[in-house]
C-alpha cells in the first residue's frame, strides 16, 4: 500500500467578515471522499466559518472516488501509525498554523468517527468541539489527551442504524466518560446518516 507524504485536502474559506477565524474539519466515512461534506459546507447555516475536507489516503476498490482512513495490513491488525502521522502532520502544518486550536470543530462521520476516537481524541491542543456521528471504536484502549479533557465530545447517533449500531456510540459514550471526557450522547431516530437534529445540535454547539 503506497504510502502518502501528505493528507489532500478541500478548503473552502468563508465570505463572511468576522472578528476571529473559526474553522470545521470534517472526516468522511467509509467509500466517502473529499467532496462527501460539501452539501453540509455550503449550508447558509455554516457560512461564518472555514472548512477542510481532508480525504482519506487509502482506495477503496482501487476506485480513486472511494476512501478509507485505514486498512487491514493482517487478520484483526489495522494501519494506523503512517495515518497517524498525515493527520498531525495535516493539523499543525495546515489548521493549528491558522486557527487558535479552540476555535477548530472536527466532525467525523461512520469511519471519520472512528478517525476522532482513535487520533482526534490524541490531539495535544484542546479544541472547541469534537463532533462523533454514526461511528464506532476499534479498541477499548482508546486515550483521551489531558488536554482535550474539557472539550466537548458530543457524539450522535441514529437509533435505527443498520450499519453501525447504536450500541457503538454507546460503548464509546461509556469509554470516555470512565476517562473523564466532557461527553455527552445524543440518539435520534434516523438511519446510518447525520440527522437534522444533529445538524442543530452542532450549530447549537458553535454558537456558543
Amino acid at each position: 500500500m503506497k504510502k502518502d507524504k501528505k493528507l489532500d485536502f478541500t478548503f473552502l474559506k468563508s465570505n463572511q467578515d468576522k472578528e476571529k477565524n473559526k474553522a470545521i474539519v470534517a472526516f468522511h466515512g467509509w467509500r466517502g471522499n473529499k467532496s462527501s461534506f460539501l452539501p453540509m459546507a455550503k449550508n447558509n447555516a455554516f457560512q461564518e466559518f472555514d472548512w477542510y475536507l481532508p480525504e482519506a489516503p487509502y482506495l477503496v476498490d482501487n476506485d480513486n472516488n472511494q476512501r478509507s482512513w485505514s486498512y487491514e495490513i493482517e487478520e484483526g491488525v489495522w494501519e494506523i501509525q503512517n495515518i497517524s502521522m498525515l493527520l498531525n502532520d495535516f493539523f499543525d502544518s495546515e489548521v493549528f498554523k491558522n486557527y487558535n486550536s479552540k476555535d477548530v470543530y472536527v466532525i467525523g462521520f461512520s469511519q471519520g468517527a472512528l478517525v476522532c476516537y482513535e487520533f482526534i481524541c490524541k490531539l495535544n491542543k484542546p479544541l472547541g468541539a469534537i463532533f462523533p456521528i454514526a461511528g464506532f471504536m476499534r479498541t477499548s484502549t482508546t486515550t483521551l489527551h489531558p488536554n482535550q479533557k474539557n472539550t466537548p465530545i458530543i457524539i450522535g447517533h441514529g437509533s435505527k442504524d443498520n450499519i453501525v449500531s447504536v450500541d457503538e456510540s454507546k460503548k464509546a459514550y461509556n469509554h470516555f466518560k470512565k476517562l473523564g471526557a466532557t461527553v455527552e450522547l445524543n440518539t435520534y431516530e434516523a438511519q446510518h446518516r447525520i440527522s437534522i437534529e444533529m445538524i442543530k445540535k452542532i450549530l447549537k454547539t458553535l454558537k456558543i
